[in-house]
């Protein structure tokens, strides 16, 4: 990465203010990068393959922290950094996993299923049926020891290995699940943090449960800003009227609430269960491990931020604005 990071607020200014002309200031680079809808003719695979593996992400105070990824190899793509996978409810998915980590690491379909422990240096296959249509996250089990463990498994709190599943409805349709809300388009946001002190130990031992946890570094989609604005997956474009389906997932050990400026977005799951209690909200709250999919359709045109409503979030080592940041570009 070589952008520098962008300017501090100056004095006399609000944040929200600051905010508005940063989106503003990025809105000639972020314009025109939507996705195509999906096209929910095409066949869905039903193989993944994914290789584990050991990196750094270079943040734009200067930091270059280490994580452990998952990187799509075959079967599926990727939104930002992070692997994402879809197939169709009630398929029999294989995810072979090459584990190039110097631990072992157990996958799992958060709250779904759990595959085997592939230990340092081996293949495994986790075997799974695609659970009802809606969103999911990958990643791996809380970690086991026992006389047959072999060796140190990836700890929750520093591994990074996050990847989303969609699974579709049997209809084929352009819709959340069987009979329910369509959208034109759909973006998937999946926020992380990260204590430095704890991921600078990884292909260690479990980090020490003397120290607390205490994330000071945050993505979005395994980016930060100013990478975040210019990563097609992770601006939410589309144009006025559209319905635009949102699917967040929390792989953070720390509670987001997501924050939109501009807008107002409807709440249509949490954990792929219907939910259509609560009317438009601005601020939508994603807990660790949990999903929530919202509609947003928008009313007026422009370039907004889109961010956790923690300020500690959008910043990098208090750095700000950096972190989890990302935008809406509505044309």
């Amino acid at each position: 990465m070589t952008s520098s990071p962008p300017p501090r607020p100056t004095p006399g200014k609000s944040r929200r203010e600051f905010l508005g002309t940063l989106a503003s200031g990025l809105g000639v680079s972020a314009a025109g990068l939507a996705a195509a809808p999906r096209a929910s003719a095409r066949p869905l695979a039903t193989t993944w393959n994914l290789r584990a593996v050991q990196t750094s992400y270079d943040f734009a105070d200067g930091t270059a922290l280490p994580f452990f990824r998952f990187a799509p190899s075959g079967g599926g793509g990727r939104r930002g950094q992070l692997p994402y996978f879809e197939a169709t409810e009630g398929d029999a998915v294989d995810v072979i996993i090459d584990n190039q980590l110097p631990i072992a690491l157990r996958p799992a379909l958060i709250g779904v299923a759990e595959g085997p422990e592939i230990a340092a240096g081996t293949s495994g296959v986790f075997s799974f049926t695609m659970p009802p249509a809606g969103s999911y996250l990958f990643g791996h089990a809380p970690p086991r020891f026992s006389s047959r463990s072999h060796g140190p498994v990836a700890h929750p709190t520093h591994s990074g290995l996050s990847a989303s599943v969609t699974s579709r409805p049997t209809s084929g349709q352009q819709e959340l699940y069987n009979g329910g809300p369509t959208f034109d388009r759909e973006y998937g946001l999946i926020y992380e943090d990260a204590d430095s002190r704890i991921n600078q130990t990884m292909g260690g031992t479990t980090p020490s449960r003397t120290k607390p946890y205490e994330p000071n570094y945050f993505t979005v989609n395994g980016l930060a800003f100013p990478d975040s604005a210019s990563d097609p997956d992770t601006i939410v474009s589309g144009s006025l009227g559209e319905d635009i389906l949102i699917r967040f997932g929390n792989f953070g050990r720390m509670r987001q609430s997501i924050h939109f400026h501009g807008y107002h977005a409807q709440i249509v799951t949490q954990n792929t269960v219907p939910d259509a209690t609560m009317p438009p909200k601005d601020t939508i709250a994603v807990p660790y491990h949990t999903t929530v999919d919202v509609i947003l359709t928008p009313n007026q045109a422009g370039v907004y931020p889109l961010h956790p409503h923690s300020l500690t979030a959008v910043t990098a080592n208090g750095f700000y604005p950096l972190g989890a940041l990302a935008l809406i570009d509505i044309t």
